[in-house]
């Protein structure tokens, strides 16, 4: 045989074999990392999810976490937390836990029913959304308008100007028509791209279903919010009908720090 038909010989079994060593350890390499790392989802950065926020594609992402920092109940795949909602804040970069997540839509709790009342009766001080702790108080009429009113019977007037009545839960937020448009906020005239919901209620927009999701959830609704509602005892709404006599209601968020929801 031939030296150079030896030696080509030689190279092609030299190829072969560095070849099938590299995909060898290429793929030791993808075992390792498949028993060390595994997917979980986390909120994406610069995002953060509120409480009782349909959640969005835009809101999460699906990274390779090393097994040791995955936490016990973490979701593992996108399609199973899109569209649910958090019981309390999650903030960038911390995994989805399944047991903070609900397909609730705030129903009532035993001795409760859902009254809603229309916004005119009610001035919201903060930026509010469905889902949101607030504060419901009674601002008084002029002590010139309440001169010839009793003393209310179902809650104490301790000063002239403003009563705690109690904090409760923002459970719908609704357009003239009925829908659900989940988020509102303080503000004495509507802007223009609102004005003709006032007239017409809510209309089909040229927007896909999540973009009007996200917009009606990150305090842009796409329709004029007419309507608001909470989850009350009867003696709740006793008394918020008394108080809206006396004066107008009230709604502000009770905010909640980082440390609180943890």
């Amino acid at each position: 045989m031939k030296k150079q038909t030896l030696f080509l010989i030689c190279l092609i079994s030299f190829l072969l074999a560095g070849s099938s060593f590299y995909a060898a350890t290429q793929y030791i390499d993808v075992m390792a990392a498949e028993r060390l790392f595994a997917p979980v989802v986390k909120v994406a950065p610069g995002k953060e999810i509120s409480p009782f926020e349909p959640i969005t594609q835009d809101d999460v992402v699906l990274v390779q976490e090393e097994i040791d920092e995955i936490l016990p109940d973490s979701a593992r795949d996108l399609e199973s937390v899109l569209g649910k909602r958090s019981t309390q804040s999650i903030y960038e970069g911390e995994q989805l836990l399944t047991q903070k997540l609900t397909d609730s839509l705030l129903l009532p709790e035993k001795g409760q029913a859902r009254y809603e009342f229309p916004l005119l009766a009610i001035q919201p001080l903060t930026e509010l959304r469905k889902g949101d702790r607030v504060k419901i108080w009674v601002k008084y009429k002029t002590i010139h308008e309440l001169q010839d009113y009793p003393d209310p019977l179902q809650f104490k007037k301790t000063n002239d100007t403003a009563e705690l009545l109690f904090e409760s839960q923002l459970a719908s937020v609704r357009d003239s028509n009925g829908i659900e448009i989940y988020t509102l906020k303080p503000s004495l005239l509507p802007s223009p791209e609102h004005m003709d919901a006032v007239f017409n209620g809510s209309r089909q927009k040229p927007l896909l279903n999540s973009e009007k999701r996200y917009r009606d959830y990150r305090v842009q609704p796409t329709a004029l919010p007419a309507f608001v509602g909470f989850n009350l005892t009867d003696q709740q709404y006793v008394i918020l009908n008394e108080a809206m006599t006396y004066g107008v209601l009230q709604v502000g968020h009770i905010m909640v720090s980082k440390e609180q929801a943890s």
